[in-house]
């Protein structure tokens, strides 16, 4: 398997596994990811993120 085709977890699937239930909240943790540099997503959906 190619692991770099492979999608990244729902929004629901990070907040469930960080302890997260509010889905904006995941949201606006990832978004600051991004601005930070650390995550970087290729579309407009969040499971498109690749650490960076």
């Amino acid at each position: 398997m190619d692991l770099r085709a492979r999608e990244g977890p729902t929004v629901r699937e990070i907040g469930h596994r960080v302890g997260l239930s509010s889905t904006s909240s995941v949201q606006y943790q990832l978004k600051r990811l991004e601005q930070q540099g650390v995550i970087s997503r290729s579309g407009s959906r969040w499971r498109s993120y690749r650490l960076t």
